[in-house]
């Protein structure tokens, strides 16, 4: 007999809820959810699985409002052609996931970090074909005032090699939250900074 926790819904529509009411979600869940996002993916990819779609409506919460990766019926295994693909708003045009790799499953990580930490999908006014010229060019939104602006540009530009790497970057800035006497560098913010 196979058991299957019961998830509450989408954090994308916890997103929504959180925009509707004019705020942005609480630095503390950001990074939580960050975190357990990366390391999901840190073990996916140790298994030999590129998820393939990652993003926010892939990624279910539970009643303690912890990130669990879901959705992985179009996903590669040990190398296999997936059968589904992503939204353009996370897939760079140098990382097709036609051919998934660590770099387009963290270029798309990077992409969903934006918008857990804005509510708002990368570029949401413009079409695919706008989307692929502009990363391309490898223009991106502004990130510095981000409180994880620097781990989404690192996975915007393959500055990482592997999920692990960003998994370390992420604790070093729940480091920070928990522990407000470290010193909180450019592209970092604290909890009082939010609403």
């Amino acid at each position: 007999m196979i058991v299957l926790e019961r998830l509450q819904y989408p954090l994308r529509k916890r997103l929504l809820d959180i925009r509707e009411q004019k705020q942005l979600p609480v630095a503390r869940d950001v990074v939580h959810w960050a975190r357990q996002t990366a390391q999901a993916l840190q073990h996916i990819h140790s298994c030999g699985v590129m998820q393939v779609d990652i993003g926010p409506h892939n990624i279910l919460l539970d009643w303690d409002e912890n990130a669990k990766l879901s959705d992985f019926a179009g996903s590669s295994i040990d190398g296999s052609e997936p059968t589904v693909f992503p939204s353009a708003h996370s897939e760079h045009p140098a990382t097709p996931t036609t051919n998934p790799s660590i770099q387009s499953e963290l270029f798309a990580l990077g992409s969903m970090l934006y918008e857990i930490e804005t509510t708002y999908m990368l570029y949401p006014d413009k079409n695919d074909g706008e989307l692929a010229r502009l990363f391309k060019a490898n223009k991106f939104p502004d990130t510095l005032e981000l409180m994880l602006g620097n781990v989404i540009t690192n996975c915007w530009m393959a500055r990482y090699e592997d999920s692990s790497q960003v998994v370390v970057d992420i604790l070093h800035i729940e480091d920070q939250l928990n522990n407000p006497t470290l010193s909180v560098s450019r592209g970092e913010r604290e909890d009082e900074d939010l609403v």
